[in-house]
């Protein structure tokens, strides 16, 4: 009997201190797009996306995969940059999102990496490339804000990857 009540104090506490867990689609299908610089590749990332610092979890759940969206907006970022015989390969795509209630609780900011090769001309060259990006959230829309929020830190963030990645792509294609 202590058992039974116990485990139905425990799982009360849990329900009172914000238990929900929310799951929102994120839909990525503009950032996409067919045949973008098929010189480079991206694989790797989370299936979803939690959201910390809110009063409860929230996952994002973006269609199609985050690598996909990165893949397709680093190719048109990097474009200009395309050299004869240029390959450029990324893997362990990592992205975290958080808010900070006290110092900015309208803002979510994304933390984004990729591990990179680039092959060019016989050289080669690899990098880690890491980049924070933040965009303001609409007030009172409630959870779906932060998932319309990720097309703008996904653009935002392959262009400080993209930004990065030119100086390497410099060095190695010249």
């Amino acid at each position: 009997m202590k058992r039974f009540l116990l485990t139905g104090a425990v799982a009360a506490l849990l329900a009172a201190c914000g238990g929900e867990n929310v799951h929102a689609p994120a839909s990525l299908g503009a950032l996409v797009q067919p045949g973008t610089a098929p010189w480079l590749t991206v694989t790797g990332g989370a299936d979803k996306l939690d959201v910390r610092g809110l009063d409860h979890k929230l996952t994002l759940e973006p269609s199609p995969e985050l690598a996909k969206a990165m893949q397709s907006q680093l190719g048109a970022q990097l474009t200009s940059s395309y050299e004869q015989d240029l390959v450029v390969t990324c893997s362990s795509l990592t992205t975290s999102l958080r808010v900070d209630q006290e110092k900015s609780p309208g803002n979510v900011s994304m933390d984004l990496g990729l591990h990179c090769a680039i092959w060019a001309h016989g050289f080669e060259a690899t990098h880690d490339y890491k980049t924070q990006v933040s965009t303001s959230v609409a007030g009172g829309v409630g959870d779906q804000a932060y998932a319309e929020a990720l097309p703008k830190l996904l653009t935002d963030g392959a262009g400080g990857i993209a930004e990065q990645m030119r100086g390497d792509i410099r060095k190695v294609a010249r």
